[in-house]
């Protein structure tokens, strides 16, 4: 913190002491302030200079140099943003987003303005091919005032690319791609083609992947299930221009995965309920996403709007997961001779979403010099989603079928069919008071409708006939923003926003209960929505001094939530079963600060420095799930003629909480983990070695580390026997070579 304060005030010296230059040369490339523009924050084009509050940019020029291939590699240099990996069913995958501490369900993720599918036990919200995209946008902080629901802890939004980012009229664009990443060997082979015409333009993309189980450090005594993969994604967009201020845009976002997997962590012996030996434990996933889009954009000024869009869009999601076990069972005890069986589960995830969305821009101006930008719009989403569960053994002297395994009958569904209905309509002004001072206030109201019919499968898991929670809601979220020039290279800004997360499917309305272990999980009627105040306050920073320039910001923040939803113990049943539900825990505080700089020190080299630093409390308690602090510092070198590149990383992270207390249950207690303090290397390299062909590199983990990250391992025991699985790999190498034709 210290160090911070005293960075601080020599950049504020700095600042006030330089004034900035517009005379500085910018016919190099190197020194071109060409100005970021995002949309996320206010859902009009902002410049990143300009925005009132934290914003990160991560565009496709960088994810292309970094060979990122998922959303950890995406996310790996963005200080307050990790990605953790988790576990369900002998998987192991990327579970999601987490800003600032928080994750999961509480960050409103969008591909192109559409939410991506949830995320279900065992399945992780890693769905997108990040070779489509031109752009990814994470709104750090509440973001429901202009998103909706689920914006508790901040916002992502990925935007595919466009014809126009590619080609030219009567200049098309065609690209191959073929990269490799030794971290999971996998390989890719990528092929793109864009054109524009007269009235048309129109992109296709096709991407195929081959990829295996995530690599563990060499020095790790365990060995991750064996998983073999392939995956292909085709984006396709093609627009028609009807007139000068009328266009039409269809798109079809299509993604198949499928992965194999020799689950070892599920063989062995067990001896409760029944004692079993599992000798082998195949699993099967196969899954689609499939989404489609018509937008109809147009420009006509008027008292309204001067330009605005309306968008139809449905996307399908269908996920079976399907395990295949060879196991003996002593149904007789263990003295007797076992029984052989053969089980088969399919464990299926499926969701569809369809709607609509429509946005207009307007910019008003008076005789006083104040400009307003207006962006409002209505959306309406219905969400559909379904959880069927199939398991059966088959005795294979008998041939007889058993559908009632560890205490449970199959099929069944652990939540009913359910339609949620989202509908909002927003509105956000950005009034630029003075050249100096400008303010943004926005509103959005929401409401919402959870909808779940009950059918057979669900009452078989529903043996209580417990009551069901039918939500109609409604809320109201706001936002209010100020920043001010303070100088021509300083500005302040400050800021307070609203998230809130209503209940979804399974929180209200999941219902099981397990005989053999006596438990079960009922629903809650009584639910609350989750809320949450987020404040920031920051300074910003940006000079030119003869050939260099540096760029900073430093934010405090901090965000209050409230009615926190979770699963606890809530009473026992006459049989002696635990009853657990969802209910609405105590509140959480999470505040830090973020400081970001990066200085252009002359036409060849550049620094990044950035740091985060975050606490979180609950009840007067620790919060364990928030990152340590962090921080990133990144050289650059570019060649005079710009054609090489390379870049090297350092991500410094600090030790975890330490002192934590125990975890105890029925076998005794057991220590949490906790982390050291660690610091790891990364260097790319980028070769533009004719204006046909480059060549990307990148070592990561140079001095082969082995650490964990802590989102992933957070509240584990020291003596988890699959701790080791969620180890980093050590050092790796990929490489991607593009040729343009």
């Amino acid at each position: 913190m210290f160090k911070i304060i005293l960075c601080l005030i020599a950049l504020i010296s700095l600042s006030a002491n330089i004034k900035a230059d517009d005379t500085a040369d910018t016919s190099n490339n190197n020194l071109v302030n060409i100005e970021e523009i995002t949309v996320i924050s206010s859902r009009a084009p902002i410049p990143l200079s300009e925005v009132i509050g934290s914003v990160s940019v991560i565009k496709s020029d960088d994810i292309e140099k970094r060979i990122a291939n998922n959303i950890v590699d995406l996310i790996e240099n963005t200080i307050g943003v990790s990605a953790p990996r988790s576990d369900g069913y002998g998987r192991i995958f990327n579970e999601g987003f987490r800003i600032r501490g928080l994750g999961g369900k509480r960050v409103n993720v969008l591909i192109d303005g559409v939410r991506i599918p949830d995320s279900y036990v065992g399945y992780g919200r890693d769905v997108v091919d990040v070779d489509l995209v031109k752009k990814v946008e994470i709104l750090k902080g509440p973001s429901s005032a202009l998103y909706g629901s689920d914006g508790l802890a901040g916002a992502i939004s990925y935007t595919t690319k466009d014809a126009s980012d590619l080609a030219s009229k009567n200049n098309p664009y065609y690209s191959a791609t073929v990269s490799y990443d030794e971290s999971s060997d996998s390989t890719k082979v990528g092929l793109m083609s864009a054109f524009i015409g007269n009235n048309i333009e129109g992109l296709i993309q096709i991407t195929r992947r081959d990829t295996n189980e995530r690599k563990l450090h060499n020095n790790t005594e365990i060995e991750p299930n064996s998983m073999t993969g392939e995956s292909n994604s085709v984006l396709a967009k093609i627009k028609f221009l009807l007139n000068e201020s009328i266009d039409v845009t269809f798109v079809a976002d299509v993604q198949e995965w499928k992965n194999d997997w020799d689950l070892t962590t599920e063989t062995g012996f067990s001896f409760f309920p029944t004692p079993i030996q599992t000798s082998s434990a195949l699993g099967l996933d196969d899954s689609t996403r499939h989404r489609y889009s018509i937008e109809l954009g147009f420009t006509k000024e008027n008292i309204l709007f001067d330009e605005g869009r309306v968008t139809a869009f449905t996307q399908k999601t269908d996920q079976d997961q399907i395990t295949n076990k060879s196991k003996l069972i002593f149904e007789m005890g263990m003295r007797a001779r076992p029984t052989p069986y053969a089980e088969f589960q399919n464990f299926q995830f499926n969701q569809e979403i369809y709607g609509f969305s429509s946005e207009f821009f307007k910019e008003i101006g008076n005789q006083s010099g104040i400009k307003h930008q207006i962006v409002y719009g209505f959306e309406y989403e219905s969400i559909e989603v379904e959880r069927p569960r199939y398991r059966y053994e088959t005795n294979l002297i008998t041939r007889q079928l058993n559908y009632n395994i560890g205490g449970h009958t199959y099929p069944d569904k652990t939540f009913p069919d359910t339609e949620t209905i989202r509908q909002g309509i927003y509105f956000s002004d950005r009034i630029e008071i003075t050249s100096k001072a400008s303010l943004v206030i926005g509103a959005r109201y929401d409401s919402y409708e959870l909808k779940p019919s009950v059918d057979e499968l669900f009452n078989r898991s529903n043996v209580a006939r417990n009551a069901l929670s039918y939500i109609d809601d409604s809320a109201v979220s706001g936002k209010l923003g100020f920043i001010y020039d303070v100088s021509d290279s300083i500005s302040i800004f400050a800021q307070y926003a609203e998230g809130f997360r209503s209940p979804d499917y399974e929180s209200a309305n999941i219902s099981f209960t397990n005989f053999a272990f006596y438990y079960s999980v009922a629903p809650n009627p009584n639910l609350d929505s989750e809320e949450s105040d987020g404040y920031e306050i920051g300074l910003r920073g940006n000079n030119i001094l003869g050939s260099s320039r540096l760029n900073w910001s430093l934010v405090y923040y901090e965000n209050d939530y409230e009615d926190f939803i979770d699963t606890q113990l809530t009473g026992r049943s006459p049989r002696g079963i635990s009853i657990y539900q969802y209910v609405n825990l105590n509140d959480v505080t999470i505040d830090g600060f973020e400081f970001e700089a990066q200085a252009l020190i002359n036409e060849n080299y550049s620094l990044y420095v950035g740091y985060s630093n975050s606490d979180g409390e609950q009840n007067g308690e620790k919060l364990i799930s928030i990152d340590p602090d962090q921080t990133i510092i990144g050289l650059n070198w570019s060649s005079d003629t710009g054609r090489f590149n390379i870049r090297g990383f350092a991500n410094i992270t600090e030790g975890s909480i330490d002192g934590l207390a125990p975890v105890c249950g029925r076998s005794g207690c057991s220590n949490l983990v906790e982390t050291p303090g660690r610091a790891t290397f990364d260097l790319f390299f980028n070769a533009n070695i004719s204006d046909n062909i480059a060549l990307n590199m990148a070592i990561r983990n140079i001095t082969n580390e082995k650490f964990y990250d802590w989102a992933s391992i957070n509240g584990k025991t020291v003596d988890d026997p699959e701790l080791e699985l969620y180890s980093n790999s050590g050092r790796t190498f990929s490489a991607s070579i593009k040729y343009i034709f």
